[in-house]
């Protein structure tokens, strides 16, 4: 009669059709190992992602083979502060309104004033709330002190709520590259070069070893974990041994097109770019983020051995993802802050018990602002009314499932009358549109035949209907745009359908001036 009972209630459980995580046999809720990554792109290899040859990245290789990757994943906003405000919230940059740098004080924006944040929702459904190193905006001392997370949502924090980040050793400072070349003062964070010490005075290391104690330690309720990596922002500052991983000789510079941004937004960094070329740097920056890349990866190992060592792997999710893409020298861009793929697209994994398939993947197109209706699912909880996003479980069992287009925005600044603004991009599974109100530009690119979206094609002939159409998907979630069907300010239109930018200056013949501003 026993077995009987048993061979019953496993046929149940293995039938079981439900979202929720099945709870540990003392009635928890599944645990969540939250992993944030700082600044991280789309060149991590694995056996779906295909990224950067050469690059080594087996541990994110290792977490995919135990999660579900999602290859098109979209950031809110490809910056920092309001790309996390909105992971956080839930709220869409668009609704908040904290699409740039504004508002550091995100919660005196009327949008924000009375949401829960992620560890605000677990805490008050019963998770002990643990956090460490950077997930909300902040940066590492001896920069900055401070930061963007509440107190109230934690029961702790690594090293402390004020100081989130422990302190960043830097390079010597011989090795900061860009002020030993240039006679114009540049921001010393923005530099590369090996650090001559072990890897156990580097923050993420710290982090990571505050994290696995507490995987080590015993738990009476269940735990939202939230452990923030700093790398690989800027500096790429790393122990020796992960520049040795690749050899400034085999380095390959990245695909680029000459004056690429002739039929486009001209972002105004380009003179960091020339400052790159003109100084022969381009191969020691690539090699530099290649390095502190695998220096992320080992520290996401140390973290998975300590979660493998854990009591709770069975009944643990984690989820990791990045806030924004970067730039590498595409489209003469060092940075983030485009509304373009290598500013947008992040890797993003989830890693299910009993419910992702291990090493599974899907490239449909989807949003880091679905990571909270997610979870909330997840854990057998309605989801927020203000949450913007949608769950992806659906996507867990069918990997065709119809998302919705992923929208992202960002502030910029109109060249015209230098006043601040916010553009928008729509991104289907075969196309990216972008449109820039002040100006009228529109951009249009086919990732079928363009994924390095070197060619606009928004204004060619017989692209009408898809405009339109890509026009009305934008308005289904930013209401208010309006159009015009004029040609574009600062452009010309060609008659085989070619934008192109008046008085565009190639890149040679930039001046040098100071490229942050």
């Amino acid at each position: 009669m026993k077995n009987t009972f048993l061979i019953i209630f496993l046929l149940y459980l293995a039938c079981s059709g439900s979202s929720q995580v099945d709870s540990n046999a003392n009635g928890k809720k599944p645990n969540v190992l939250f992993i944030a990554v700082d600044d991280l792109n789309d060149w991590i290899n694995t056996n779906a992602w295909t990224g950067r040859p050469g690059i080594k990245t087996p541990n994110f290789k290792r977490l995919a083979e135990m999660s579900m990757s999602f290859i098109n994943c979209e950031v809110p906003s490809p910056a920092c502060a309001p790309s996390r405000v909105a992971i956080m919230t839930g709220v869409h940059p668009v609704k908040s309104g904290i699409t740039g740098w504004r508002h550091p004080e995100w919660r005196k924006v009327p949008a924000l004033q009375k949401v829960e944040t992620i560890e605000q929702f677990f805490k008050a459904r019963g998770y002990i709330t643990l956090g460490g190193g950077k997930i909300y905006h902040t940066l590492a001392p001896p920069r900055y002190i401070g930061n963007q997370s509440e107190a109230r949502g934690w029961d702790f924090y690594f090293p402390s709520a004020q100081i989130p980040i422990p302190y960043q050793v830097r390079a010597p400072k011989e090795s900061i590259t860009i002020n030993n070349v240039t006679e114009i003062p540049q921001p010393d964070y923005f530099s590369w070069g090996p650090i001559p010490l072990e890897e156990k005075y580097m923050a993420d290391y710290q982090i990571v070893d505050w994290a696995n104690y507490e995987l080590s330690q015993p738990h009476d309720k269940p735990f939202f974990l939230a452990v923030g990596l700093t790398k690989p922002h800027d500096p790429w500052e790393v122990p020796q041994k992960y520049f040795d991983l690749y050899p400034i000789d085999s380095i390959r510079d990245v695909e680029i097109k000459k004056n690429d941004l002739t039929d486009a937004w001209n972002h105004g960094r380009r003179p960091l770019d020339k400052f790159i070329v003109d100084n022969k740097q381009t191969k020691k920056v690539i090699q530099a983020y290649m390095a502190t890349i695998s220096f992320t990866d080992a520290m996401l190992g140390r973290l998975l051995d300590g979660f493998e060592k854990s009591l709770y792997k069975n009944n643990t999710i984690i989820v990791l993802w990045s806030d924004h893409g970067m730039h590498m020298g595409e489209k003469e861009n060092w940075e983030k802050f485009t509304l373009w793929e290598r500013s947008l697209r992040a890797p993003l994994f989830f890693m299910v018990p009993g419910i992702t398939e291990a090493g599974s993947s899907t490239h449909v197109p989807i949003g880091t602002i679905d990571i909270f209706p997610t979870l909330a699912e997840l854990i057998g909880e309605k989801t927020p009314s203000y949450c913007d996003g949608e769950s992806l479980v659906p996507m867990f069992k069918d990997k065709a499932f119809n998302h919705k287009p992923v929208l992202s925005t960002y502030e910029l600044k109109d060249s015209i009358n230098d006043k601040p603004y916010d553009a928008y991009t729509i991104r289907t599974e075969r196309y990216r549109y972008i449109y820039y109100p002040p100006s009228g530009l529109e951009e249009l690119y086919d990732h079928e035949i363009d994924k390095n979206e070197w060619n606009n094609i928004a204004y060619k002939p017989g692209n009408n209907k898809l405009i339109i159409d890509l026009r009305g998907l934008l308005l289904q979630q930013v209401p208010n745009l309006t159009w015009s069907n004029n040609v574009p300010k600062g452009y010309k239109l060609l008659e085989d359908g070619t934008i192109q930018k008046l008085n565009y200056i190639p890149l040679e013949y930039l001046k040098q001036i100071k490229w942050w501003l």
